[in-house]
């Protein structure tokens, strides 16, 4: 399994635009983060997590040119606006993609783009809309996943054998954590040093790695406020930071 992190940048990317660098160092590559996606390759497959707004420009950069399902983790826009780009990967593939995605995500996803499962006009339908279960299959590939909390709303996590990714995250329920255990990869959102209303600080997600003890553990979802160097300072053996591009093989 090859995962490809698109981009791993907050709702605004890094640096913000209007020349607002926040905290990032601006000479160093990887501060520059556009919004969080991940392409996973896997048994000849390519699964995409969440349809950044900067989809398609993610989508040249790792010159992939086919799509075989997406997994939706929530109905933020940072999270779905590129949902039109799958519409090009449709027509150049002559196929209709699969979409996997709660009932809250697809009602918010068919309001804000009525066209992309039913068609209007002259437009056909490029995706289908797929209902997720705790346990599905895609292909021959199993996936696992449950809601945690995000403010006023859930995001699903989603678990690939030994690989999670839990973006956006600020507490989970009950004893879903201990459905991590035994990963060798964890890739969790990480918005910034404190805590906010609606992302888990610094100090309370190494309390959940420290606790789930996955073999390694990247950060997603930073903010300009995040400089790559130094919370790669701060961090702990076998955690860091991602950064648009990485690639990690499995």
């Amino acid at each position: 399994m090859k995962i490809r992190i698109l981009g791993c940048g907050g709702s605004f990317g890094s640096p913000l635009a209007w020349g607002r660098n926040g905290n990032i160092d601006i000479n160093n590559p990887h501060n520059y983060r556009t919004r969080s996606s991940v392409l996973i390759n896997i048994n000849e497959q390519n699964i995409l997590i969440d349809t950044s707004p900067d989809l398609r420009d993610q989508l040249y950069k790792a010159k992939c040119t086919k799509i075989d399902a997406v997994l939706f983790t929530h109905e933020h826009s940072d999270h779905t606006a590129g949902l039109p780009d799958m519409r090009a990967m449709s027509l150049i593939n002559k196929s209709i993609i699969p979409a996997y995605l709660s009932p809250d995500i697809f009602e918010s996803v068919t309001n804000n783009y009525k066209y992309i499962f039913k068609g209007v006009k002259d437009y056909s339908p490029f995706m289908t809309a797929n209902l997720i279960q705790d346990i599905f299959f895609i292909g021959d590939n199993k996936i696992e996943t449950f809601k945690h909390n995000h403010g006023s709303i859930d995001v699903q996590t989603y678990r690939i054998n030994n690989f999670a990714y839990s973006t956006d995250i600020k507490n989970f329920y009950e004893n879903d954590i201990d459905k991590l255990k035994n990963l060798d990869l964890w890739i969790v959102g990480l918005l910034r040093y404190d805590s906010h209303p609606s992302h888990a600080g610094f100090e309370q997600v190494l309390e959940y790695i420290n606790y789930i003890k996955p073999k390694k553990t990247l950060f997603t979802h930073m903010t300009a406020l995040l400089d790559q160097k130094d919370l790669l300072s701060k961090c702990p053996q076998n955690v860091m930071p991602a950064y648009d591009g990485l690639e990690i093989i499995l």
